[in-house]
């Protein structure tokens, strides 16, 4: 009676179809994947961006940080020294 009405063809999409949607869900976790790096470069060079331009090795002394020139305390502004 199956044969009445046409139903031997192939159940369910084809290995072809199949392998185009597989393609199409790893494109989609990659772009995903690519996008969660950004994010997270992206808070990451927010919370130490100043911590890189302070400790550069541009400077003489890195480890000391911006250094000024004390002008109103010292031993040379001491009258009593």
């Amino acid at each position: 009676m199956g044969g009445l009405f046409g139903g031997g063809g192939p159940k369910g999409p084809s290995q072809a179809e199949l392998d185009a949607q597989e393609a199409r869900e790893d494109r989609a976790e990659a772009n995903e994947a690519r996008e969660k790096r950004k994010l997270a470069s992206r808070s990451r060079s927010r919370r130490t961006g100043g911590q890189r331009l302070l400790m550069s090795q541009d400077r003489d002394n890195p480890a000391l940080g911006n250094q000024t020139e004390q002008r109103t305390l010292g031993p040379g502004r001491n009258p009593r020294a």
